[in-house]
């Protein structure tokens, strides 16, 4: 599950991790535009795309696939139910924090308007008015520095989830379950 600002680069990871890990990739965002476009700029519609979201990903993840989730994750209840979301199929979750340096961010939202959705930050003007909204939380997640090179950044996720898998493996087996799908 993708964390972080707004034009810090969680939509290019979160490719790049879905295309290397060939699994599924969940972006909110184009739910989200996607709802808009059909039935307006309803109420309830970021809700809605948020619902949507994870009965996509409890979707791919009761086949036993992993799945990337492109959303900001601002909310502590949104990590919480990705957390207990994961926990029902007994399978971990990993949070990448993006982060980068205030002006690259500045220069990427400033640089992105309409790419995704209209919802989409555009400004460092907008950016501070959003900014108090973005809930702080531990959730132990792999951390990097999206000003780096792209290769540089999916190499630590890859590390990280590749760490991730062993340590969940040995857990399955200290408890005696298989982490192998039954046919």
């Amino acid at each position: 599950m993708m964390r972080g600002y707004p034009g810090t680069g969680k939509s290019t990871i979160a490719r790049a991790i879905a295309r290397a890990l060939q699994a599924p990739l969940i972006d909110r965002d184009i739910i989200r535009q996607t709802g808009v476009d059909i039935f307006g700029d309803l109420p309830d519609i970021g809700r809605f795309s948020y619902e949507l979201m994870f009965a996509l990903v409890r979707e791919q993840l009761s086949l036993g696939l992993s799945v990337v989730v492109d959303t900001p994750l601002t909310y502590y209840r949104t990590y919480e139910q990705s957390r207990r979301l994961a926990q029902s199929f007994r399978t971990p979750l990993q949070v990448v924090h993006c982060q980068c340096p205030p002006e690259v961010q500045k220069r990427r939202l400033e640089g992105r308007k309409g790419q995704v959705s209209q919802f989409q930050i555009t400004s460092w003007e907008e950016w501070k008015q959003w900014r108090p909204r973005f809930e702080e939380f531990e959730d132990g997640g792999c951390i990097i520095d999206t000003s780096r090179p792209l290769d540089d950044s999916l190499a630590k996720v890859m590390r990280t989830l590749y760490e991730l898998h062993i340590q969940h493996r040995q857990q399955l087996q200290e408890q005696g379950l298989s982490d192998h799908p039954r046919i």
